[in-house]
């Protein structure tokens, strides 16, 4: 049997004693439980942190914007009025489009600035999904342009080509990766793959600094499509 299987290495072969296997038992039973519950708070956590998206000033934002809808649909009058765009949020706005004689309004959504709460009034996104935009945005460093979007983990290409004409870019990116400055630390990106980083940081501390993109495609064995593509986001500054 397994049991006296094991016993018998612990006694004959380790040479711990009766107490020192039970001790060592013990040991394990603590460190199990302690791993569990460390996990099963972990999720705790997680899910929490889905679905507590505190109401600010969007609550009312969307509660007016909704009032303002009925109104223009009321039968009583059939002079419809919007508020102009500039009463919104920077981070989200509404456009009216004329189709079969019916108003339509549509979300206008500054990818780079919006919030959960501004992501979540599109059809078809909920907590889970905001969060995920939000956390991949942070990643990057910013969109610069809406089509990385698809890039986000489980939401639908065809999705963000439905709503692509819905969504704007801004500023577009706010964090950028200094390739003359950056230690290994810091020399992390979604686009950047460890072989490439490993190859230009080894070339920068042999070669000096990198004065542009001609620089760059100095480096021997450099994927040029992973860099042009993390190219929005470098700085060359010294």
């Amino acid at each position: 049997m397994w049991k006296n299987k094991v016993h018998y290495y612990f006694r004959f072969i380790l040479g711990m004693t009766r107490s020192e296997i039970l001790g060592l038992l013990s040991l394990f039973i603590f460190l199990l439980l302690a791993d569990i519950t460390s996990r099963w708070m972990e999720y705790q956590s997680r899910q929490q942190a889905m679905v507590s998206f505190q109401p600010t000033y969007w609550t009312q934002t969307l509660i007016d914007m909704e009032k303002s809808h009925q109104k223009s649909y009321a039968p009583q009058t059939r002079n419809y009025t919007y508020r102009p765009a500039n009463q919104y949020p920077s981070q989200l706005a509404s456009h009216s489009q004329k189709g079969n004689g019916n108003k339509k309004l549509a979300w206008q959504i500054q990818i780079n600035q919006a919030d959960s709460l501004a992501w979540i009034a599109l059809p078809g996104i909920g907590p889970a999904f905001a969060k995920r935009i939000l956390a991949y945005r942070e990643k990057l460093g910013g969109f610069y342009q809406a089509a990385q979007l698809k890039e986000v983990y489980g939401l639908d290409s065809l999705w963000v080509n439905e709503h692509i004409a819905q969504f704007h870019v801004g500023k577009g990116v706010y964090r950028f990766l200094y390739i003359n400055k950056a230690d290994w630390k810091e020399f992390r990106h979604p686009y950047l793959p460890y072989r490439q980083a490993n190859l230009v940081l080894n070339y920068r501390k042999q070669h000096g600094p990198f004065q542009n993109w001609e620089d760059l495609k100095k480096v021997q064995q450099l994927n040029e499509a992973v860099w042009q593509k993390l190219s929005p986001y470098l700085s060359f500054e010294p």
